[in-house]
């Protein structure tokens, strides 16, 4: 997997003013070379399915072919009657019954190079529900969420984070995914618009 994060500041009309890249080389390498090497639309579209937001009452749902050549439409929350069971159990990937199922963007003011044991952004000042959309053509997932400031901000640090089940079955809370820290840090004018776009090439 390859990831590409993308943070463009626009003002109120719209207007781009600001616009950071972090791996786009290596990321528009891995697209030109990997023509061969990608993964199935049914892995895009129930990775989507899985992470996209979803409340304590929603249903997610994802299409695929199966092995045996089979069209499939699989719930992620859906009553299932075990063989060894005469009662429904939830089958249920990060049991939503109990919690919100979806991917938060954020944004902070740290500099401390990231770690694989980091669990929060060093310094948050904004976080906000991802939108996610899937191309795939080119086995591209794309997650984004924008952010407005009231004051001058400098954002040197990005965050992805899931919220969902961390501990039992009804215990919800956010688990940091990524953490990655500018170069150059970027800054947000206030009453501009600040959108942090991942890019992940399945």
């Amino acid at each position: 997997m390859v990831k590409m994060i993308e943070l463009v500041v626009t003002d109120r009309e719209g207007r781009v003013i600001r616009r950071v890249a972090v791996n786009e080389d290596l990321f528009n390498k891995a697209l030109e070379r990997s023509n061969n090497d990608f993964s199935t639309a049914w892995f895009i579209r129930i990775l989507r399915a899985v992470f996209e937001p979803l409340s304590t009452s929603g249903v997610s749902s994802a299409s695929f072919t199966d092995t045996t050549g089979t069209a499939r439409t699989q719930d992620f929350k859906k009553p299932m009657y075990p063989a060894s069971s005469s009662s429904p159990i939830l089958i249920d990937f990060f049991n939503t019954a109990y919690c919100y199922n979806r991917l938060w963007v954020s944004c902070g003011t740290g500099t401390t190079p990231p770690t694989r044991t980091d669990y929060k952004l060093e310094n948050e000042v904004a976080e906000g529900v991802a939108s996610l959309t899937a191309s795939e053509d080119i086995g591209i997932i794309t997650v984004a969420g924008a952010f407005t400031f009231t004051a001058d901000t400098v954002i040197s640090e990005i965050g992805l984070k899931w919220e969902g089940v961390v501990n039992s079955s009804s215990i919800c809370g956010k688990v940091l995914l990524d953490r990655t820290v500018l170069d150059t840090p970027i800054t947000v004018p206030a009453g501009t618009t600040l959108t942090v776009v991942y890019r992940f090439r399945l």
